[in-house]
């Protein structure tokens, strides 16, 4: 049974469901994941002349190069953007690629942190996904010490069902984890919490 620091991957997985409780009843909750304080809340975004609830996690971390993207399904305006020759980058998993686009500026960090069978299962498994990892959370949000970046995650709507939260969670912790095995973080505590 795999470790974490001093719990099993199960222990994680009932810390992730009391969890998943306190979000539903609250709207707002926080994990522990090995260094990282995960948050699991709601959020308004703008969609055009109306407004959008998003479910979103989100951990602050040591980033190590400053190795961002952003991902998310292909669109109408990916095909547009294609035809005019905006960047994106690509796994080498010719299925995934066609069904999410990414944007970073580090075409190799996103073949390896994307190698992972398990994340691009977990991310395919999602009706609807936004990945990023930024170094703030934009002229309004909260501002990120030098060297911390942010790892965010965001569904659509207002996720109350149990078991696609824990599959969140677990696409999520995996992203961590594999950010720090292809070197773009590092798993010190990032003294930030969101």
């Amino acid at each position: 049974m795999e470790r974490i620091g001093d719990e099993t991957w199960d222990e994680f997985c009932g810390r992730v469901d009391a969890a998943v409780s306190e979000y539903v009843r609250a709207g707002r909750t926080r994990v522990r994941y090995r260094g990282w304080c995960v948050t699991l809340d709601t959020n308004v975004v703008p969609a055009g002349a109306a407004a959008a609830v998003v479910t979103r996690l989100r951990a602050p971390f040591v980033g190590r190069g400053r190795f961002y993207f952003r991902l998310q399904r292909r669109d109408l305006l990916d095909t547009l953007a294609r035809r005019l020759g905006i960047h994106t980058s690509e796994t080498g998993q010719s299925d995934f690629d066609r069904e999410f686009v990414i944007r970073s500026g580090d075409d190799e960090q996103v073949r390896r942190l994307f190698d992972s069978k398990e994340i691009r299962r977990l991310i395919q498994s999602q009706p609807s996904l936004n990945l990023e990892a930024r170094g703030s959370d934009g002229p309004f949000g909260a501002s990120l010490p030098e060297g911390v970046d942010e790892l965010v995650l965001r569904a659509t709507g207002f996720v109350t069902d149990a078991e696609r939260l824990r599959r969140l969670f677990a696409l999520f912790a995996l992203l961590l984890d594999r950010l720090c095995e292809t070197g773009a973080a590092c798993a010190d505590e990032p003294g930030v919490t969101l």
